[in-house]
This record gives C-alpha cells, structure tokens and sequence, in this order.
C-alpha cells in the first residue's frame, strides 16, 4: 500500500489491508477492489452501495450505526442524511434478496449484515 493510499485510508477511517478480502465461500468481498460475488456470480454495485456494503461486510451480524455507514460511504464533507442512506440501503436489500442476504434495520441506531445459508442448503 502506498503513502497515498495509507493515508487515504487512515482519512476514511479504514483499516489497513489486513483485512481486505471477507470470503466465507459463498460471499466474497474485496475491499479494495470494488469486487462482490455472492455463489460465484460478480454483483455490479455503484461506489456508494459498495462501500455501504463493503462496511457492513466488514463486521456480519454487528451493528453498525447510521452515522458510521454515512460517512464511511460518503464522507464527513456532506451533512448525514438518514433518508439518503435509507434508500441506498433498500436499493441494497434488492440486489442481495436473490442470494439470501439481508440488511436488518435496527430503528434511531443502525444496520447489520445477516449472512443466511444459501437458499436450499
């Protein structure tokens, strides 16, 4: 990892690269590649959705607070906005569906990943 992107990361509050890639053998995530496949087929998120995701991959079944998800995704430049974030989240919830992953809502705190077994298995 360069300098650049050290402190790129450390800015967006990331961790290093130890722990860029959550495979479970059913999901895949690659942080920094921008890379989701779920029973081996690639899902095409946009950046916001991404890093959405890519956060609560990071920490399954945990809850991580809206404001964390905000900024993680969009920064501290933009004011958070919870509706906002509520529809990236359902657009989410639609893409993951077809592979049994869902986003919990957790009401004034935030969102979790649940990692379900694949359909059928």
């Amino acid at each position: 990892m360069s300098t650049t992107e050290k402190a790129l990361t450390e800015v967006r509050g990331r961790t290093p690269a130890t722990d860029e890639v959550y495979d479970d053998g059913y999901l895949r995530v690659e942080h920094n590649s921008y890379y989701v496949a779920c029973a081996g087929q690639s899902l095409k998120l946009p950046r916001t959705e991404f890093l959405i995701f890519s956060r609560l991959a990071r920490t399954p079944e945990r809850i991580v607070t809206a404001e964390e998800l905000w900024e993680y995704a969009l920064g501290s430049s933009k004011p958070a906005n919870t509706e906002s974030l509520h529809v990236y989240i359902y657009r989410l919830r639609s893409k993951l569906m077809p592979f049994n992953l869902r986003i919990d809502t957790m009401v004034n705190v935030g969102y979790r990943l649940l990692l379900n077994s694949p359909a059928g298995g």
